[in-house]
């Protein structure tokens, strides 16, 4: 089976089995909170895989002027959403600001 089928076929199995989990959460998703992270994970899984397709397709069809532009497209928009996936997380601790612990008191 090609690469291009057997991702077709997935991409269908997943519209069937998900497409009511996500229209049933859809209305629950709280925007001011963090993305969780395994669905961060998931997501960038998918977006490595698009920008690895691009990129070696760029590198395969260097020489064909036609092809360049949408496949420069696809590869800038999965950068962009990478992106926007790192940033959908809990924000990095500031290390700057965090406080030594109380020291132990001897019992009195």
């Amino acid at each position: 089976m090609q690469t291009s089928e057997f991702i077709y076929k997935k991409m269908a199995s997943l519209e069937q089995s998900g497409a009511g989990r996500f229209q049933e959460t859809a209305g629950k998703y709280d925007s001011a909170q963090p993305m969780p992270r395994t669905v961060r994970h998931e997501l960038n899984n998918i977006l490595t895989i698009i920008q690895g397709y691009a990129d070696s397709l760029l590198r395969k069809h260097r020489q064909d002027p036609a092809l360049q532009p949408p496949l420069q497209l696809i590869l800038e928009s999965a950068r962009r959403a990478a992106t926007l996936i790192r940033e959908a997380g809990p924000p990095a601790p500031d290390l700057t600001r965090r406080q030594n612990p109380p020291s132990p008191q001897p019992p009195a």
